[in-house]
C-alpha cells in the first residue's frame, strides 16, 4: 500500500535593514538570492545532520526542497513532500533557523551601528547638559553681581546728592570762608560720579556676557532637542532591523498529495470510458467483418 505524502509549507519573508521616510524598505537580502540558496541545497548538508533521528533509515538520502517566489511580494514559500510529517516540519524550521544564522551577524552588525550612534548621543546630550548647567550658573551669578553694582551706584547716587545739597548749603553761607571745604565736597562728588559711571559700565559688560550666556544656554538646549530626535530615529530605525521572518510556521496539508484519489478515481474514469468506447467500436466492427465473410 502506497504511503501518504503530505505538502508541509512554510512561508518566510527577508528581514529588513532599514526603512527610508517614504516607508520604502531594504532588506537583508533578495528573495532571489534566499531562494537559489535554499534550491542549490546550501542547507542540506546541516539539516540532514542536526535531524538525528532513532532510526537511520529513516533519514531522507536528500532533501528536495521546493520554493515559490511571489510576484508583487516580498514572501517566500517554501516546501517540502514528505510521508513522515513530522520529520518535515522539523526539517523546515531547520532551514528558518539556518538562514536566521546566515543573516544574523548582518543584523548584529546594523543594531550595533543604531547602540553605537544612540550612546554617542546621549554623551552629547549629557555634555550638552553640563553646559546649560554652566550657563545658567554663569548667568545667576552675572545677575547677582549686576543687583550689587546697581545697589551700589544707588548708595553712591544717594551719598552725592546729600553731598551736593552740603556743598551748595557751605557755599550760600556768605558769612564763613568755606572755599576749601566747597572743594573737597567737589571733588568726592566728582569721585562718587566717576565710580558710578565705572560701574555703570561693568554693568553694561556684564548684561552683554549675559546675553552670550543666553544664546549658549539656548544653542546647548536646541542641541540636547536635536540629539534627543536623532536618538529616536535610531531607536526606530533599530526596532525595525529584522531578521528572516517567519509569517507562517511549517503546516502539512490538510489532505495528502500522493497517492491523489480524487485525481486516481477521475483518471480511472476517463480511462474507463475511452476502454469501454474502443470496445464498442471493436464489437461492433468484429461483427461487421463476420456479416461481410457470411455474405
Amino acid at each position: 500500500m502506497q504511503n501518504k505524502v503530505y505538502r508541509i509549507d512554510l512561508v518566510l519573508q527577508p528581514g529588513v535593514l532599514r526603512i527610508n521616510d517614504d516607508g520604502e524598505k531594504t532588506f537583508i537580502d533578495s528573495p532571489q538570492n534566499i531562494s537559489a540558496l535554499v534550491k542549490t541545497g546550501a542547507f542540506d548538508e546541516a539539516i540532514l545532520d542536526s535531524l538525528n533521528p532513532a532510526n537511520k533509515d529513516d533519514l531522507p538520502k536528500t532533501l528536495s526542497i521546493g520554493i515559490e517566489l511571489h510576484n508583487n511580494s516580498n514572501t517566500l514559500t517554501v516546501s517540502y513532500d514528505t510521508s513522515n510529517v513530522d520529520q518535515g516540519i522539523k526539517i523546515l524550521k531547520l532551514l528558518s533557523d539556518h538562514l536566521t544564522d546566515r543573516y544574523g551577524s548582518i543584523v548584529e552588525y546594523y543594531r550595533n551601528d543604531c547602540r553605537k550612534a544612540i550612546n554617542i548621543r546621549r554623551a552629547r546630550i549629557e555634555t550638552s547638559k553640563a553646559s546649560v548647567a554652566s550657563s545658567l550658573h554663569k548667568i545667576k551669578s552675572i545677575q547677582k553681581r549686576i543687583d550689587e553694582l546697581q545697589s551700589e551706584i544707588g548708595l553712591i547716587n544717594n551719598n552725592t546728592v546729600a553731598l551736593i545739597k552740603e556743598r551748595d548749603k557751605l557755599i550760600g553761607d556768605s558769612n564763613t570762608n568755606n572755599t576749601l571745604s566747597s572743594i573737597l565736597y567737589t571733588n568726592t562728588i566728582q569721585q562718587n560720579l566717576m565710580l558710578a559711571n565705572t560701574y555703570k559700565n561693568e554693568i553694561e559688560e556684564y548684561n552683554a556676557e549675559r546675553e552670550n550666556e543666553k544664546v549658549t544656554s539656548e544653542k546647548h538646549q536646541n542641541e540636547i532637542k536635536e540629539f534627543q530626535e536623532e536618538i529616536n530615529s535610531f531607536k526606530f530605525k533599530f526596532d525595525n532591523i529584522q531578521n528572516v521572518q517567519v509569517l507562517k510556521k511549517a503546516t502539512r496539508s490538510a489532505y495528502p498529495i500522493k497517492p491523489n484519489k480524487r485525481r486516481n478515481v477521475m483518471l480511472a474514469g476517463v480511462s474507463g470510458l475511452f476502454l469501454s468506447l474502443f470496445l464498442a467500436f471493436f464489437l461492433e466492427y468484429i461483427r461487421k467483418h463476420r456479416r461481410r465473410e457470411h455474405q
